[in-house]
């Protein structure tokens, strides 16, 4: 077999390895880690060339985005399945096998109970694996906030087809956390079982991948001086290298010289580091905190490799100075005044008359980052639509959206939300951020 680059290349054969084996398998990883370009990759034609020359038969990879479906429901969930399935058949099963499924996939669509959805769904996978003649591998990305909530029957469902079935189905998941751990390790889950030999952690990019990731950027002001350094400071993760990159790419006369010391200074590697700490529980972040405070103690050794497992370390420590740098921020942090909301841009902690307020979504951030940008003055639904979601969103936020999050962010700023003293609404015109708490 002629070899064929893959993103990840060593763990993308061995999960193919796997699946033509007749292994379902997990890949878990936090978020812009990378996981969507492996799944995406995986139903490559490249991809299944690699897996027709494993066995003596070929595979219809089916990709999934699980981000896609309308709820988190198990009839969101077979509609999603089924119109990616769909969309990977036109090109890949006779006409009538696709007019059967379409069908099937209509009744999901309009069933007005769980059980009719499911058994639609059961109905369409049963003609697939029948008639289409290839194995099908289903590639399901995104699978967290799906998975938690599916109800048993679902997750009993998908393994009941995959026993029927045996070799022709088989799974693979893309999750931040391993599947055990999203539901609960109490909860007796057979989906899971699946996995519980065939899950492996994302690994940071190795030198050679970063540099195909930093070229395929198209950045033509970004030098070989300055590629090193991206490989360096981003230490293998693709969100913090691709970051880093777009931030020398822009340097100014006046910066060249002191690239480091800009990368460090700027916030969008600022935000990358925010993204992987929001991702992890109150334990791993004060783990974090003591290994950056006395990184040569370091941890216990099931600690140091729960976050080699999360790839937060390489060879024994931190694997980015950015994101070092980010800790040792967060383990002194600023001096916060006693009265007043007090947001720190480079750690993107928030403290609320001196009290450390719990983390907020991506979304929180950026209205409070506003808000707080703008303190005592107004600030519409327009200019928060366009700052938070993009302009691109103005036809699709209405104001029901802006006042949902309005509530999330006054939910964990404010003592009383229902009698707000800093987060405050004009009636008609929109909102306020008070630098001095309003009397009751």
């Amino acid at each position: 077999m002629s070899k064929v680059d893959l993103p990840f290349s060593s763990l993308a054969h061995k999960l193919l390895t796997d699946l033509a084996a007749d292994h379902c398998v997990a890949v878990t990883g936090l978020s812009n880690t990378g996981k969507s370009t492996l799944m995406r990759a995986l139903a490559s034609p490249e991809a299944e060339a690699i897996y027709r020359s494993m066995g003596d038969r070929s595979a219809c990879m089916i990709y999934v985005d699980c981000n896609r479906a309308v709820a988190n429901s198990a009839q969101a969930f077979y509609e999603i399945v089924l119109r990616s399935a769909l969309e990977r058949l036109t090109d890949h099963a006779p006409s009538e096998l696709a007019s059967t499924i379409r069908s099937y996939y209509q009744s999901v669509t309009e069933s007005e109970s769980a059980f009719s959805a499911s058994l639609s769904f059961n109905l369409a996978f049963t003609e697939l694996c029948e008639q289409l003649g290839d194995n099908i591998c289903l590639l399901l990305d995104e699978f967290d906030e799906i998975y938690t909530s599916l109800d048993e029957r679902a997750l009993l469902n998908l393994r009941a087809l995959r026993d029927r079935f045996g070799s022709q189905l088989v799974f693979a998941t893309a999750t931040v956390r391993r599947l055990p751990a999203l539901r609960g390790r109490a909860f007796a889950d057979e989906f899971a079982e699946m996995f519980s030999h065939s899950t492996y952690p994302l690994p940071l990019l190795d030198d050679d991948e970063a540099l195909d990731l930093l070229h395929s950027l198209e950045l033509p002001s970004l030098t070989k001086a300055s590629e090193k350094i991206c490989i360096r400071l981003a230490g293998g993760h693709p969100g913090l290298l691709i970051a880093t990159a777009q931030v020398l790419s822009e340097l100014t006369k006046d910066q060249k010289g002191d690239e480091e010391a800009v990368v460090f200074s700027e916030p969008q590697p600022r935000a990358e580091c925010l993204k992987i700490w929001s991702q992890l529980t109150n334990e791993e972040q004060n783990s974090l905190i003591t290994l950056t405070l006395n990184p040569q103690a370091g941890l216990p050794k099931r600690q140091m490799e729960h976050f080699g497992w999360l790839s937060l370390l390489r060879q024994g420590s931190l694997f980015s100075p950015i994101f070092a740098d980010f800790l040792n921020r967060k383990a002194h942090g600023p001096e916060v005044k006693t009265q007043g909301v007090y947001l720190d841009l480079d750690s993107g902690d928030v403290w609320v008359d001196g009290i450390r307020i719990p983390v907020l979504t991506d979304l929180e951030f950026r209205l409070l980052a506003l808000l707080y940008d703008r303190r005592d003055k107004l600030t519409d639904k327009y200019h928060i639509v366009t700052s938070v979601w993009g302009e691109e969103y103005l036809g699709e936020v209405d104001d029901a959206r802006v006042e949902k999050l309005v509530s999330r962010l006054r939910s964990k700023i404010e003592s009383d939300p229902a009698n707000p003293r800093y987060l405050i609404t004009r009636r008609g015109r929109g909102y306020k951020l008070l630098s001095v708490p309003r009397a009751n």
